[in-house]
């Protein structure tokens, strides 16, 4: 008989010791040494090995049989073992610093952790306590499940950026499982102990048996569901159990498959008792039976104990996976250990406050809002705030990925902060916007950025909040800086073609400032970008309201995503090549800043500097010049009409707001979002730091690309003409065939698009370009004050599209959701004159 049985390259077979290079690491130990020996109950001196997937072998009849019951007697030293699942290579030259370096420090700190938690060290426990869990951490992503897991969220990775993505994702679960219930069960009392798995961190959810779509390898439930119960033997004796504290305080009353409150990943931080632990339960053998057949049931391949009897839990444990669960809460009268609030003062007088669930504001109760009893009517407006009727919102939706119905959506928060800036300044009362620039006061620009502050906390949970794709929505966001002077050409223009379009909201958030230039603490700093701000809120008010813009905070704004943003791009940036064209607008819009300051000066100042320009001139011109420049000052809507002091007391910071390569891709993959610039350096980025720099567009997307780059679209540069004109259903052809256009592109999946499709959508672009062409010259303004521009768009439709290893990186950690979209197109626009 013929034996085809291969060896494993992720397996226990063969020797442990490389036989290439005694100073070179290749066999690497994903379930350390040290740890199996907590699993081996004397007599005993070694562990059982069990082949959850054996070899086949051929028969001599031509048929193949796969072997069944393979148990291999071994020590741990040649288990749980894989040949350069760590390696990385340059070259010819092997490298093994993951191994040594990496999981070296890794494992030595969590074996001391690890011994700690089970004998119930308490103050080995306080030492070791950060250590525990970071060392939980790594082990659930080092393992060869884990290590495919990650593989599985990215398009393309070599063995190098696997090990890179596997070092940044090992602390990503570390703050939900620090703020959950401990309990260390035992089994001293059984005469079965626990097993160990290949994949020894396991998540259990109640509502996701084997089988099920949460658990289609290399999947796992995820770790944020309300249900999802973390499962970790520390011996054959002690086994962890972490329980999301909502569930366990009800367990009868959540739904598991939701997102328990504010999760979050990414290594957050947050308090804890680290004293904090349920002991009391000694398990029967049907308990520890039925733990371990939750822990066979999500290994891998291997599973290993000291007595091969113990190997077969799922032969002993068969009731429904549901009621497996029940083993696994903990008891309720020692929930109090857990939850309550935490409040800490420090020797600066300052101070700090949580919640149960890691919250440092009280923000969740003031933006909550109440939801309407029995479910929900399809035509009414939909509870995620967006404006639209729920039938053509969130109805198809599933419930777990859904916007948050719970607290305010971003629309409604932005109309809300709309209506505090018109309180604050004073428009309910009658007041112009020229009295508002002559009345702005320091109180009132602090009160403006407070209302920001407050209704964008720190603790926000923005992606909760962001709407998801939709297949009945072209949405655009825009890669660029938000202004009010380029604000009508580069975004409401647009808006006559695109549903709808993704900005920056330009306010700053307080909270995230030092207090030396925040516009809370030195508001006089802030009054000439306040007016500017709020010109642009008015400006775009009337498309918020009607679902058109989504003005959205900086997303690195929360949660300590700025400095690693801040690291992605400085790490992606380098030299910087401006182009002539970017750097004429700049030119422009600093000329417009120059001029804006100076007349605006004060009078005396303003004196001096036209006398020391023009000495010749007599007194009489003077002051004919000064009465101008004034008046000139007065026309200017973004003009502050007040005189500052002098000097620094005087001075005045600007800020610019706009999304970043990262934060872009991060949310146009989250919102379904066609990403669109007008800047070159920020295409060249797009397509210099992204897959798309492998490759170009396919042949067949070619005539579509040349039909698009010939195309007019006009501009009116009125912000309340394009508004007019969206409201009155104008360029509605347009809109419908950049749906199909996304829609096609989005669906290809890494296969040729059919040509009769591309050929069709080309047809089609033709005919919404003549009707558009028809339209504009049926609604031309004549108004000389807002000359129409002609915009054109160059589309790129790279073959593996604009991926982003980084990207991939925030959505897993920052992103927490399974509805992402592939970012396939990007868009180019020009303006030049109508009629060039």
């Amino acid at each position: 008989m013929a034996d085809s049985t291969k060896r494993d390259p992720t397996g226990s077979e063969g020797s442990a010791i490389s036989k290439s290079d005694p100073q070179i690491t290749r066999q690497n130990h994903y379930v350390p040494i040290w740890y199996q020996k907590g699993f081996i109950v004397a007599p005993s001196k070694s562990l059982q090995l069990l082949d959850l997937d054996p070899p086949r072998i051929d028969l001599p009849n031509g048929h193949s049989k796969q072997l069944q019951n393979v148990r291999l007697n071994r020590v741990p030293a040649n288990c749980f073992v894989a040949e350069d699942l760590y390696t990385t290579r340059f070259g010819n030259v092997i490298n093994d610093e993951v191994e040594r370096y990496l999981f070296g420090t890794i494992d030595r700190l969590g074996a001391i952790a690890v011994r700690a938690f089970a004998s119930g060290d308490m103050a080995g426990i306080h030492e070791s306590f950060q250590q525990f869990f970071s060392y939980l951490d790594a082990q659930k992503v080092r393992t060869p499940k884990g290590l495919d897991w990650i593989k599985s969220k990215y398009p393309l990775l070599t063995q190098l950026d696997l090990m890179i993505e596997m070092q940044a994702l090992r602390q990503m679960h570390c703050t939900m499982w620090v703020e959950s219930v401990r309990e260390i069960v035992s089994a001293e009392e059984s005469n079965i102990k626990f097993i160990v798995t290949d994949h020894p961190v396991t998540i259990y959810n109640p509502a996701y048996p084997p089988g099920s779509s949460e658990c289609i390898y290399p999947e796992d439930p995820s770790t944020e569901l309300k249900g999802s119960q973390t499962v970790f033997p520390l011996d054959a004796n002690h086994c962890l159990i972490l329980t999301n504290f909502e569930y366990a305080k009800e367990p009868g009353n959540v739904d598991v498959r939701s997102p328990r409150t504010h999760a979050r990943y990414g290594g957050y931080p947050t308090l804890t008792r680290t004293d904090a632990f349920i002991r009391t339960r000694k398990l029967t053998n049907q308990e520890v039976t039925g733990i371990n057949r939750i822990l066979k049931a999500r290994a891998r391949k291997y599973v290993a104990a000291s007595d091969k009897a113990w190997l077969e839990p799922d032969k002993v444990s068969v009731e429904p996976w549901e009621h497996l669960g029940k083993i696994l809460l903990p008891p309720s009268n020692e929930l109090w250990h857990f939850g309550g609030e935490i409040y800490v003062g420090y020797k600066d007088g300052s101070t700090h406050y949580q919640d149960p669930f890691g919250r440092t504001t009280n923000s969740h109760k003031y933006l909550s809002k109440k939801r309407r009893p029995g479910p929900p009517d399809r035509n009414a407006p939909c509870g995620c705030g967006s404006g639209q009727r729920y039938r053509t919102c969130c109805e198809k939706i599933p419930l777990v990925e859904r916007p948050s119905w719970e607290v305010y959506g971003i629309r409604e928060r932005n109309l809300m902060f709309c209506r505090a800036v018109q309180d604050i300044l004073g428009f309910d009362s009658g007041k112009n916007w020229e009295d508002i620039r002559r009345e702005l006061s320091d109180d009132k620009v602090k009160r403006i950025h407070e209302t920001y502050e407050s209704l964008w906390p720190r603790d926000t949970d923005l992606v909760a909040l962001l709407p998801r794709p939709a297949a009945g929505t072209f949405r655009g966001l825009y890669l660029g800086i938000v202004d009010p002077r380029t604000i009508n050409l580069n975004v409401t223009g647009w808006l006559s073609y695109f549903d709808q379009i993704v900005i920056p909201n330009p306010f700053i958030n307080a909270g995230n400032v030092k207090p030396n230039y925040s516009p809370t603490h030195k508001p006089a700093q802030y009054k000439n970008q306040t007016i500017k701000n709020v010109y642009l809120l008015m400006m775009l008010e009337p498309y918020i309201d009607a679902g058109l813009v989504h003005l959205l905070p900086d997303p690195a704004d929360f949660g300590g995503l700025m400095h690693l943003v801040m690291d992605m791009a400085e790490e992606r940036v380098g030299k910087v090549e401006i182009d002539d064209k970017d750097m004429e607008r700049f030119r422009y819009l600093q000329k417009d800043e120059l001029k804006r300051a100076t007349l605006g000066m004060p009078s005396d100042a303003l004196r001096g500097l036209i006398q020391r320009t023009s000495p010749e001139m007599s007194t009489e011109e003077l002051e004919q010049i000064m009465l101008y420049m004034k008046e000139q000052n007065k026309l200017d809507p973004l003009a502050l009409l007040q005189e500052l002091p002098p000097g620094e007391e005087g001075a005045q910071l600007q800020t610019i707001k706009g999304f970043n390569l990262e934060v872009s891709l991060f949310l146009a993959k989250l919102m379904g979002a066609t990403i669109y610039t007008d800047t070159r350096v920020h295409w060249q980025h797009l397509h210099a730091h992204t897959s798309a720099r492998h490759g170009t567009t396919p042949p067949e997307w070619i005539p579509l690309v040349e039909k698009v780059r010939s195309a007019h679209f006009m501009l009116s540069g009125n912000p309340v003409t394009d508004f007019e004109h969206r409201l009155t259903g104008h360029f509605g052809g347009m809109r419908a065939t950049w749906r199909k256009i996304a829609a096609s592109i989005g669906a290809k999946s890494g296969k040729p698009v059919p040509k009769r499709i591309i050929k069709e959508l080309v047809k089609e672009f033709d005919t919404a370009e003549h009707r558009m062409c028809r339209e504009w010259k049926a609604i031309a303004s004549t108004d000389a004050s807002y000359p129409p521009v002609q915009g054109r768009v160059e589309l790129s439709i790279p073959e593996q599209g604009f991926e982003r290893a980084t990207v991939q990186r925030l959505l897993l950690t920052y992103g927490r959701t399974k509805r992402v979209v592939k970012t396939s197109m990007a868009m180019f626009i020009e303006l030049a004159a109508a009629g060039q």
